[in-house]
């Protein structure tokens, strides 16, 4: 699910950020296996932006509706603090889209719109309890695979922009996963969850 939310974002920032040039670059490869955007390769770094772009439009999406159909205290203060940091994060990160030349006609065909989509209408559909729950579940699930992902480029990234962008980021990050395995347990403790 966080590929689709990373989809629908990066399709329209890359088009904002960046001017179309679709030459490839001849020193790139793609990769067979593993995460997007984790090879050393500015065609890799280029996914690895795009998803990046996405991802974060996502969560201020997610964010913005824990704050509205939330029910603790603790999931709406941690969906304002998802629209915060990843407003911040992406803001940073546009200038070095723009700079490795993001376009969407680099990254692979991916069905990421589909997920985003399915996981903003699932969650639309739960309010209270549930919708807390299932939240918190989703954020785990995101910032892990985020991680994952941050940790590849901060060793692998063929741009040093990517590459420090990626290890600045990965604290928060760690935090945010930190503080929503809180959240859950905190939600798993109360007698009314």
């Amino acid at each position: 699910m966080k590929r689709l939310m990373q989809f629908t974002a990066a399709v329209a920032i890359a088009a904002a950020v960046s001017a179309c040039d679709t030459t490839p670059d001849p020193n790139t490869t793609t990769g067979t296996g593993g995460t997007v955007g984790t090879t050393g390769s500015m065609e890799a770094d280029r996914a690895f932006l795009e998803e990046q772009l996405a991802m974060g439009q996502a969560e201020i999406e997610l964010g913005q509706l824990a704050q509205e159909r939330g029910m603790h205290a603790d999931v709406k203060e941690f969906g304002a603090m998802m629209v915060r940091d990843h407003q911040a994060a992406s803001e940073e990160l546009k200038p070095i889209a723009a700079k490795v030349n993001t376009t969407t006609a680099q990254a692979p065909a991916r069905n990421d719109k589909n997920d985003h989509q399915e996981q903003l209408e699932e969650l639309s559909k739960l309010s209270g309890r549930d919708f807390d729950r299932k939240y918190i579940a989703e954020m785990i699930d995101d910032h892990q695979d985020g991680i994952e992902d941050l940790e590849g480029k901060a060793e692998k990234a063929a741009s040093p922009d990517v590459k420090a962008w990626a290890t600045k980021t990965l604290p928060k990050m760690r935090e945010h996963l930190e503080r929503a395995k809180a959240i859950k347990e905190t939600l798993d403790r109360a007698n009314n969850y």
